[in-house]
């Protein structure tokens, strides 16, 4: 009979790679791999078959998937609550429990790591294992008390039942793959994440940026990295709990000595083709060098001081480790490996398709005797969302948020009404029958309603008709503006806008002349929450918009409509309805937008008795084109939990400014 090892992780590159060691090193081994890997919008874990292509290049040359598919390796997916459903309909002689901590949320990666974990030990009876290997962080104690606590609980669990148990730690791991299993490791994984996101959304603006432009950094000096290889880092593993007569215990897997974090961010600039700069710490920062700096803040926060050697297993209040394994510190790897290794990421980063266009129907339904263009689909569990574009736009902005939210929520938008030529006047109440129309044409009883822009004012007007309808409501850059509340909160753009459309309601004729005034296709540059600020190349519409933004400003005709729609808006009381709004609210705001007014949306969100309020840092109004996995995640882990969002969506680029009820800051 064969021997079956069971290996269940929450990271699917390191239990992939545990697998094929296995499976390499272990003649007739059995495998079953659970991934129980979290899967969210900027990171979509892999599925079976990715899986099973992946193991089988880790295993060997010679092997293939088909050759371990259904022979050798099984491979289940599943998200972590799940996991204790799976694992009854197997059997094994050991099991193997996979939770490095990698997770970019540390508190969401407590909650599923402690999750896999309670379920692989809740089984171990059913399972027959006759030993536990359990593979956590090499952090200190009081670093990670979570995964500690875990650590005590799985010697706990294997005493009573029975069975040997081994506690493995690992530091994060570089991986050439990591990418295409949508794993991003702490430490230098992170590093060229920053680098290669940071490319993507200045080049999305101004293409060819880079070849004029260094990137400048700061607070680098006498920091280094680690950078352990995880074929190196399985293969300490594997030899520290492979099956066999090995005594209980704890083994580290020793980390390399640091690269310096000016060396490793050069080589990972220009792999990039970036000039990245190291400048003096408090040297001023442009927007674009203040936009690495945020998504590097991470990678210098866990970098450590060159010349410490100190290591884990020395430090006060850590485990030690168990005779016979371990070594000293390892080598770092060479410059040529680092090249290498960081090229081989990069082209993977690349490789990987960017959704652009969400996977959505297009229908035509009739309402109110004329035609409502409106595109659903989506996958996903739970109440769906409806997503109401801002006045006068087509769905160019939205696209590429739809298309990060579609693979995990059903969802549903629309061709917002009133501008169009055969339009007749369009206020309002017309807005809220066409929400409840669509509501009506894709079968939904209540739904989390999303606005974005002007979308905001009217899905709280709709709230207030439907309140059962309305499972909680999200406003991206929304636009407040009120006659009469919130005065003096103007952008420079929406004080020109109101005194265009006031005089365009009294004197239609004038359109023509006009329409050159307010199409706002290079506005952003001056940041509107932080006076004179300059956003620098961020502030530039992307031209992917180009068309979408100059929508309401084609030909006199359809300006007038525009501005007719939002004379009508703002005579909208929002601020009386605020106070009556009983569902839980997100409000996602930009440090840069100077379209939609943060400072007004901010007070706004103070009459919100549910509100929590996120301002991204050097982002403008089309932060949910220019960055949509950000803002999907937010919209993701909001629905889910919305009381527990601030704690579980923690990013550099976010300031919470109101994150609890009565905890505005």
């Amino acid at each position: 009979m064969r021997q079956r090892v069971l290996i269940a992780g929450t990271s699917p590159l390191l239990a992939g790679r545990l697998a094929a060691r296995c499976l390499a090193g272990t003649p007739g081994a059995e495998v079953v791999l659970v991934s129980a890997a979290l899967s969210r919008p900027g990171q979509a874990a892999p599925d079976r078959r990715e899986l099973a292509r992946f193991v089988a290049g880790c295993a060997g040359e010679g092997e293939s998937a088909e050759a371990f598919g259904a022979e050798r390796l099984s491979v289940v997916c599943a998200e972590p609550h799940a996991v204790a459903a799976e694992l009854k309909a197997w059997a094994a002689e050991q099991v193997w429990c996979v939770v490095p901590g990698w997770d970019r949320s540390p508190a969401r990666g407590a909650r599923a790591d402690a999750v896999l974990t309670g379920a692989l030990l809740g089984a171990l009876p059913d399972l027959g294992a006759r030993g536990y290997v359990h593979v956590g962080p090499d952090t200190a104690a009081d670093e990670d008390r979570a995964h500690r606590a875990l650590e005590r609980l799985v010697v706990e669990a294997a005493l009573n039942a029975g069975v040997s148990w081994r506690v493995l730690r690992t530091p994060p791991v570089v991986d050439a793959r990591a990418p295409a299993l949508g794993e991003c490791p702490p430490g230098a994984h992170r590093l060229l994440r920053a680098l290669h996101s940071v490319r993507a959304e200045i080049e999305d603006r101004a293409p060819g940026w880079f070849e004029r432009h260094p990137l400048r950094v700061a607070g680098w000096a006498g920091l280094g990295l680690s950078l352990l290889d995880a074929e190196r880092a399985v293969a300490e593993l594997w030899r520290a709990g492979a099956p066999g007569e090995l005594p209980d215990g704890f083994a580290t897997v020793p980390r390399p000595a640091p690269v310096p974090l000016a060396d490793v961010l050069a080589r990972g600039g220009a792999v990039h083709g970036i000039d990245v700069r190291p400048v003096p710490e408090g040297e001023s920062l442009g927007a674009e060098d203040r936009l690495l700096d945020l998504r590097l803040a991470e990678v210098r926060r866990h970098a450590v001081p060159l010349g410490n050697r100190t290591g884990p297993e020395e430090r006060e209040g850590a485990l030690p480790r168990a005779p016979g394994t371990g070594a000293s510190a390892a080598p770092p790897l060479s410059p040529a490996a680092q090249w290498d290794l960081f090229g081989a990421v990069r082209a993977c980063q690349s490789s990987r398709r960017e959704v652009r266009e969400p996977e959505l129907r297009r229908r035509v339904v009739d309402v109110a005797g004329r035609a409502l263009v409106l595109w659903d689909g989506g996958n996903g569990e739970g109440t769906p969302l409806l997503v109401l574009n801002a006045l006068g736009q087509g769905p160019g902005f939205l696209n590429r948020l739809c298309a990060h939210l579609a693979p995990y929520h059903r969802l549903a938008t629309w061709q917002v009404r009133g501008t169009e030529r055969e339009d007749p006047d369009w206020g309002v109440p017309r807005q809220l029958d066409d929400i409840e129309a669509v509501l009506e044409a894709v079968g939904w009883e209540r739904a989390h309603l999303l606005g974005w822009c002007t979308g905001a004012k009217i899905a709280t007007a709709f709230q207030q008709r439907r309140p059962e309808a309305v499972a909680s409501l999200v406003f991206l850059n929304a636009t407040f503006r009120q006659d009469g509340h919130w005065d003096g909160m103007d952008t420079k753009y929406e004080s020109d806008l109101a005194a265009v459309c006031r005089a365009l309601d009294r004197r239609p004729e004038k359109a023509a002349r006009m329409l050159d005034l307010l199409a706002p296709g290079a506005v952003g540059g001056k940041g509107g929450s932080r006076g004179d600020r300059d956003a620098g190349v961020l502030g530039v519409l992307s031209p992917a918009l180009a068309d979408e933004v100059r929508r309401p400003f084609r030909d006199a005709e359809v300006l007038v409509r525009y501005a007719r729609q939002l004379v009508d808006l703002w005579r909208l009381d929002s601020a009386a309805q605020a106070p009556r709004v009983t569902v839980p609210t997100l409000f996602v705001s930009s440090e840069f937008d100077g379209i939609s007014s943060p400072a007004r949306a901010r007070e706004a969100a103070r009459r919100f008795p549910r509100a929590r309020y996120a301002e991204l840092a050097v982002a403008g109004h089309y932060a949910p084109h220019d960055r949509p996995a950000l803002v999907a995640e937010l919209i993701t882990e909001f629905v889910r939990a919305p009381h527990e969002v601030t704690g579980l969506v923690r990013d550099a680029e976010i300031t919470w400014h109101i994150d609890g009820e009565g905890a505005a800051r």
